[in-house]
C-alpha cells in the first residue's frame, strides 16, 4: 500500500515550563474516575497476577493471569460487598455496552474472600476479588472501570478503578528521546511511535485508530486521540516533534515496612493514641537542583510489613507525616502530596496540603499502610485537572520515566473502543 496520506500535526501540549506562560495546557482529564467515597476504605489496590508492579493490563482470554482487586475497611466486621464493571471507550465515557455485551457470567457478584486483621493497633478487614474468574468472563477489550458498592446501593460505589483489556493485534514500536524543539528540549520527553496494522481491517487510519499515551500510569497528565502523522503501507507513524511529556525527577520515597525502628528517610516513629505516627525527612524544593539518577518504582507501592505472615491482614497502619519546606505561599493552585499510594479521604493518589506560615513550610498526613511508597510533591494549577512539578520538583529530560502506549479500534457497528495493541517503553531502559 502507497502513502495514503500525511497529517500536519497541531501541537500536544501535556506540561508547562516554569518558564513560559505562553504555553498552555488542556483540559486532559477524561470520563470516569477513580475514587473512593469512604474515608474508611484504605489501601485500593488493583494488581496483575503477582506482578506488584505491573500496570492492570489484562490480557484477554488468557488463562492464568489475572487481577486482583484489594482494600482494607477500617471498620472492621463483615459486610456485603458487590462488584461489577462498566466497558469505557478510549477517553473513559461510558461505551454504553450491557453486560451482556461485554461479559459471560453474572453482571455482578459479591466479594466473598475476607480475611480478619491480626495483631495490630488498627482493626480493619482485608478484602480481596480476582477476575476473571468463574463468576465472570471478559468478552471484549477495552478500557474498564470496577465498582464496588456495598449491601443494595448500587447508585453510591464505594470506590471505582481503571484497568485494560487488551488484544495483541497490532505490533507497536515505540521509544522515548529528547525533543528536538528548542522549548521543549531540557525539560521534556518526547515518544515517538509506529504501529504495524497488518493483521487488522482498517478502513481509515485516521478515524478508526485511535491512541493513548500514559507516563508513569497517570491519568491526570494522559495524551488521548493521537493521530498518525503518516500512514504508509501497514505502518501507522506517530513520530510528532511536539507530543511531549515534562519530564519530572526521579520519585522521593519512604519505607515503613518495620515501625519498630527509623529507616532511610524516616526521622521519627511514635505511638499517640494508640496509632502510629512517621515523620518523613523534611524535604525541599528540587527545581533548581542539578538531575540524579536514583532508582525507584515510577510512583507505584507495595505493601509490605518486616516479620508478618501475611500482610493483608497484619501490615499495620500509620500516620505519615509530609513537610516540604518553600518560603512563600503558591497563589496559583493548590499543592498535593502524589503517587500510587497517597490516598487522601476522597482520592487515590493525591493527598492536599496545607501551608504552616509561622514554619515556611507545606504539611500533610495520610494514614497508609505498612510498605515502600513513592512519592511527589505537585502544584495543581486553579481551575486545571493535571498535577505539574514546575514549582516543587523540577523537570529534566534525562528521568526515568515509564510511557504506556495504547492502540484502539473503533468498532462503528456496536461503538465502542477495542483495544488491540499495548506495550510499555522506558526512558532509559
Amino acid at each position: 500500500m502507497k502513502v495514503v496520506c500525511i497529517l500536519l500535526s497541531t501541537p500536544i501540549y501535556i506540561g508547562v515550563s516554569a518558564q513560559s506562560d505562553s504555553t498552555m495546557i488542556p483540559e486532559v482529564k477524561k470520563g470516569l474516575v477513580e475514587m473512593v467515597s469512604d474515608p474508611m476504605i484504605r489501601t485500593v489496590q488493583l494488581q496483575y497476577s503477582t506482578l506488584e508492579l505491573a500496570y492492570p493490563i489484562l490480557p484477554l482470554n488468557t488463562d492464568g493471569q489475572f487481577l486482583t482487586l484489594s482494600f482494607d475497611d477500617l471498620h472492621g466486621g463483615v459486610k456485603d460487598y458487590y462488584y461489577t464493571f462498566t466497558h469505557c471507550d478510549q477517553q473513559w465515557e461510558p461505551s454504553g455496552l450491557t453486560s451482556f455485551d461485554i461479559i459471560d457470567g453474572f453482571d455482578e457478584s459479591r466479594i466473598s474472600d475476607y480475611q480478619f486483621s491480626f495483631g495490630t493497633l488498627q482493626r480493619y478487614t482485608h478484602y480481596a476479588v480476582s477476575f476473571p474468574n468463574e463468576d465472570v468472563q471478559f468478552r471484549l477489550s477495552g478500557n474498564y472501570i470496577v465498582q464496588v458498592w456495598k449491601d443494595e446501593d448500587r447508585d453510591t460505589p464505594i470506590l471505582t478503578k481503571r484497568f485494560f483489556v487488551w488484544e495483541q493485534e497490532a505490533a507497536i514500536d515505540a521509544k522515548v528521546m529528547r525533543p528536538n524543539l528548542i522549548p521543549y528540549r531540557n525539560e521534556f520527553q518526547e515518544i515517538n511511535f509506529n504501529v504495524d496494522v497488518r493483521n487488522i481491517d482498517v478502513h481509515d487510519a485516521f478515524d478508526d485508530i485511535r491512541v493513548t499515551v500514559l507516563q508513569n500510569g497517570r491519568f491526570d497528565n494522559a495524551s488521548y486521540n493521537l493521530k498518525p502523522r503518516m500512514v504508509t503501507n501497514d505502518m501507522l507513524m506517530y513520530d510528532i516533534d511536539d507530543l511531549v511529556f515534562p519530564g519530572g525527577k526521579e520519585y522521593r520515597r519512604f519505607d515503613t515496612k518495620t515501625l519498630k525502628f527509623q529507616t532511610d528517610r524516616i526521622t521519627k516513629i511514635q505511638q499517640q493514641d494508640g496509632q502510629y505516627h512517621v515523620y518523613v525527612n523534611v524535604d525541599e524544593s528540587r527545581v533548581y537542583q542539578r538531575y540524579t539518577y536514583e532508582k525507584d518504582a515510577n510512583g507505584q507501592y507495595v505493601i509490605q510489613a518486616e516479620l508478618s505472615d501475611d500482610v493483608n491482614k497484619e501490615g499495620d497502619y500509620a500516620w505519615i507525616h509530609f513537610t516540604l519546606q518553600y518560603p512563600y505561599v503558591i497563589t496559583s493552585g493548590n499543592v498535593f502530596v502524589i503517587g500510587e499510594g497517597m490516598q487522601g479521604d476522597t482520592t487515590l493518589q493525591a493527598i492536599p496540603m496545607t501551608y504552616n506560615y509561622d514554619r515556611q513550610q507545606y504539611e500533610a498526613k495520610a494514614y497508609l499502610k505498612q510498605g515502600y511508597y513513592n512519592y511527589q510533591y505537585a502544584l495543581l494549577p486553579q481551575g486545571a485537572s493535571y498535577y505539574a512539578l514546575d514549582y516543587t520538583e523540577g523537570n529534566t529530560y534525562e528521568s526515568e520515566n515509564d510511557y504506556v502506549v495504547l492502540v484502539y479500534l473503533h468498532m462503528f457497528d456496536k461503538d465502542y473502543d477495542r483495544l488491540i495493541g499495548c506495550t510499555v517503553v522506558n526512558s532509559v531502559k
